[in-house]
């Protein structure tokens, strides 16, 4: 896990070029649309990274809706705290197997680019329904399909080469487990979405 958090923390000053998201604000944009978000939402961005999607966030769900952010990799909170945005933004370092929320605090759950890096999915997953409110609804999602994400983590070599993520029928057991229903997983070229809702 040292190594993990060691490789993000060297790479957040440049990690928006290496993912050419600056040159992806349609599709970033996109990927906010497929979460359902209203005005007034409470939202954790798990694994914010650099907070790419946090100003998007932010937009949809207003001044009345509450951000909060969290990575593992304290120079990627670095990066996220300097991203713009028209409202209060909340980043806090933690793991994901010890989220230091209450339980039922969140109306959506967004995982956005993490979920291959984290060591167990199942717990991690247990520990996201946990702080997510009853009708919530928790998201995992990528620019790229299973395929594609798990070739480009292959290529970029050690500590992320075996950061796979699982495949659809994986994920939407994990998913299932955790306690999650209504569960729907679309993977395709340039997409991978899976959610499922807090009954």
């Amino acid at each position: 896990m040292g190594d993990l958090r060691d490789y993000f923390d060297q790479h957040a000053s440049s990690w928006d070029e290496m993912l050419k998201y600056n040159e992806r604000a349609s599709d970033l944009l996109e990927v906010v649309s497929w979460f359902g978000l209203v005005e007034g939402d409470w939202v954790l961005d798990v694994g914010t990274g650099t907070g790419i999607l946090l100003p998007l966030i932010r937009q949809a769900i207003g001044m009345k809706g509450m951000l909060i952010g969290f990575d593992f990799s304290f120079k990627m909170l670095e990066k996220a705290k300097l991203r713009q945005c028209s409202g209060e933004k909340i980043l806090i370092n933690a793991t994901i197997e010890s989220l230091p929320f209450r339980a039922g605090l969140f109306d959506q759950i967004i995982c956005f680019s993490a979920f291959p890096h984290f060591p167990n999915k199942a717990k991690a997953l247990l520990e996201m329904v946990r702080v997510l409110k009853s009708r919530g609804s928790l998201y995992i999602a990528h620019l790229k399909s299973v395929e594609e994400l798990n070739q480009f983590h292959q290529h970029m070599g050690s500590p992320v080469a075996n950061d796979l993520l699982p495949s659809p029928q994986k994920v939407r057991s994990l998913m299932m487990e955790s306690g999650l229903k209504n569960i729907s997983v679309v993977n395709q070229p340039g997409k991978f979405l899976a959610q499922g809702q807090k009954l």
